[in-house]
């Protein structure tokens, strides 16, 4: 494959996952008034314990006042505690609160009540070839955004 036709594809398939994965969360989103960045943020908390924004920040590839204005309105739901440091206020870190950790807890439950029997049926191979193929992806971009960088 070309770099034309890998370029074709990449936006092919970025904009099928972009289109895709909002549709298998979405009745969970609506139903805890969330977003797909604020489901992460979720997520990235519940798999870390706690995370700074700036960490979020790089993640994201957004800037610090929209990912911190995100995150008061999710204080403000009773979802995450923000606390700063006592060496540094300008390092806010995110932590869960019982309300996040239900509401993620509620999130995963449905997820896999739904989806489990489905993907029982897929073959490991497929997994492990997904899972490579973004790792490979991963890499790409890494060497690229290294390259912007120069």
């Amino acid at each position: 494959m070309d770099y034309t036709e890998f370029k074709t594809e990449m936006w092919e398939n970025m904009y099928l996952l972009k289109t895709s994965m909002p549709k298998i969360f979405l009745h969970d989103l609506h139903k805890e008034r969330l977003n797909m960045i604020q489901l992460y943020i979720l997520f990235k908390i519940y798999d870390n314990e706690a995370i700074n924004i700036s960490s979020l920040c790089k993640d994201f590839g957004l800037n610090q006042g929209n990912i911190s204005t995100m995150c008061k309105n999710m204080e403000k739901l009773g979802l995450i505690k923000r606390t700063r440091s006592v060496e540094d206020e300008r390092v806010v870190t995110l932590s869960l609160t019982e309300n996040g950790r239900e509401t993620i807890e509620r999130i995963k439950f449905h997820q896999s009540d739904e989806y489990d029997e489905f993907l029982k049926k897929v073959p490991p191979e497929m997994f492990e070839s997904i899972i490579k193929g973004i790792r490979s992806l991963n890499e790409l971009l890494k060497m690229l955004n290294l390259h912007n960088n120069q």
